[in-house]
């Protein structure tokens, strides 16, 4: 689903992010990367979602070749993945159910295909009495899973999360306690 061939990325800066990575993620597969601040986690995400452009190296995702892949052609390639972003990336004026649609709405589903789908993945991540509230009403780990619901919304092959972990309050489903 993912390979990376010899991919590097220099920025402008002359701050070497990523060096000769190859490594492939298969279908099923769950990885994680782990490592300092500043060590290239979030420019590996940027490359596979097509933000950055590697130095060097080739970049394959569904077996194909991403690494020449004409802009106009990059929002197909992101219809296939779930993205849950570290800021989460909700839209203050619309509700939680809104926000979970508008990935539909981006794929032109119908609104019978949307008035299904929506309330089910909010269930499934435990947000169905949520539905009419907007963002900032919302905990953090409550918005975090309308990101993962919106992520989820279209089945997507693949999901990538940058940070999927980020300190949040448990308190929105185990109590009080504090976990990073």
């Amino acid at each position: 689903m993912i390979e990376f061939r010899n991919v590097s990325k220099v920025y402008s800066t002359g701050t070497e992010a990523v060096h000769n990575a190859n490594f492939s993620i298969d279908k099923g597969e769950f990885a994680f990367l782990i490592g300092t601040s500043g060590s290239g986690k979030s420019t590996l995400i940027k490359l596979i979602l097509k933000e950055e452009e590697p130095s060097d190296g080739n970049i394959i995702i569904n077996g194909k070749d991403t690494t020449f892949l004409k802009r106009s052609r990059v929002p197909y390639l992101r219809r296939s993945m779930g993205i849950v972003f570290q800021d989460f990336r909700l839209l203050p004026d619309k509700t939680v159910y809104d926000n979970v649609a508008y990935a539909m709405y981006i794929v032109r589903a119908t609104q019978r295909h949307i008035r299904r789908q929506v309330p089910m993945v909010l269930s499934l991540v435990g947000l169905s009495g949520k539905a009419k509230m907007y963002p900032h009403e919302l905990s953090g780990g409550e918005q975090q899973r309308v990101a993962l619901a919106r992520a989820l919304v279209n089945n997507p092959s693949m999901l990538i999360a940058d940070e999927p972990t980020r300190k949040f309050r448990s308190r929105d489903c185990l109590g009080d306690n504090e976990f990073t």
